[in-house]
């Protein structure tokens, strides 16, 4: 009962900021319009790029350490923090694309982003999932908030409100966690880096399969577009990574128990897969037709429905690849997964827009699932 509780908590914090931010974006295009709100996604999409390679992989890396070193959580922790806190000067970097006030406040949120995402190892670790939970409703509530208190839209003003709102959770998480009262020990060296780097690969890999099509969008398309597709893909995206948030409990376990407990889990998760994105498909497209009305056929859901869908058959493989070490195979898939998504996408999204674009990464996702299986069947033969 106590593991259900603790997957369930899990699941409610890791659903909850990708829906969060969901309904910040619907009530936000709602309020403001498309062509003004689309302004801070186009911000919003390079702090995030930033803040991701800041991470150099460090949530993989560490949690894999504090499971091999568990005496070392905290110095492994402190020194691969502080290690990183080199890369920082590349927030620089948003004065080339932005004005300088724009850029300043973009960089803040960086840092401050950059922080509180370091400390998710703790809480995965630790089982902190309500904690984190607590810290995302505050900085939820901050921006929906402040969506109906402020009567224009004012690019400036909306990342000082996301500022704050992170702000806010970091404070309220480091509260819960306190883990600045653990011995305090670092060694800041290049070796975290040489270390991270083939977790980063592995990050990059999947980052390029997952977020290139948002960017090549923003590119492409006219504002308005840019704002309808982040509406479409960010929620099938969050009913794509309730696939991963369910096994995040887990994830410190998987390291230990044998092969005939992760099929199991396997086959759990490939039971709801199906009625869990046929549901959630459902939802998406009455929210977004009745309530949104983007005025799209059935066709942009089912294929929706699709993309979400294959990551429910292929996540745990990804976990037992990683268990033995066999990252190099993850990044393979999803680089190629990338180029088959990318140049699909290039080769209809002025002719198709949006409907192109969601077909392209459609097929890409089925392509990165057959492959997986194909791997993981090639191996299962071998041993």
């Amino acid at each position: 009962m106590r593991k259900l509780i603790t997957i369930g908590m899990n699941t409610i914090q890791g659903f909850a900021s990708p829906a969060f931010n969901f309904l910040i974006v619907v009530f936000g295009i709602k309020t403001f319009g498309k062509t003004d709100w689309a302004l801070l996604i186009n911000v919003m999409i390079w702090v995030f790029l930033i803040t991701f390679l800041l991470g150099w992989g460090n949530r993989d890396y560490l949690l894999r350490k504090y499971s091999q070193e568990p005496g070392q959580m905290y110095h492994a922790f402190f020194s691969n923090f502080l290690s990183r806190s080199l890369l920082l000067p590349l927030t620089l970097s948003l004065y080339l694309f932005f004005p300088t006030s724009i850029a300043f406040w973009a960089i803040l949120l960086v840092i401050l982003t950059f922080s509180y995402a370091s400390l998710s190892t703790l809480v995965v670790y630790h089982q902190r999932f309500r904690a984190q939970l607590i810290a995302e409703i505050t900085a939820f509530g901050i921006i929906f908030g402040s969506i109906f208190y402020v009567d224009f839209f004012v690019l400036d003003n909306f990342l000082k409100i996301y500022t704050i709102a992170t702000l806010a959770k970091l404070i309220i998480l480091s509260v819960q966690l306190n883990f600045w009262k653990e011995p305090f020990t670092a060694k800041i060296s290049i070796q975290e880096f040489k270390s991270g780097l083939p977790f980063f690969i592995l990050g990059l890999s999947g980052w390029l399969i997952s977020k290139a099509d948002i960017y090549v969008v923003d590119f492409y398309l006219e504002k308005a577009q840019l704002a309808e597709y982040q509406l479409l893909i960010t929620s099938f995206l969050m009913l794509q990574a309730l696939a991963a948030y369910i096994t995040i409990p887990f994830t410190k376990h998987m390291y230990r128990v044998s092969p005939l407990v992760v099929q199991k889990i396997k086959y759990r998760l490939y039971v709801i897969a199906i009625p869990l994105t046929v549901l959630g498909a459902f939802f998406i497209w009455i929210m977004m037709e009745y309530f949104m009305q983007l005025g799209f056929s059935y066709i942009y859901y089912i294929l929706g429905a699709l993309i979400a869908l294959p990551c429910y058959f292929y996540t745990l493989n990804i976990m037992e690849l990683l268990k033995t070490h066999k990252e190099q195979a993850i990044i393979y898939i999803s680089l190629f997964g990338f180029l088959v998504n990318i140049s699909l996408i290039l080769l209809v999204i002025k002719s198709h827009g949006i409907l192109g674009v969601l077909g392209s990464v459609c097929i890409s996702q089925w392509v990165v699932l057959i492959a997986y299986k194909w791997h993981w069947k090639c191996t299962q033969s071998l041993s």
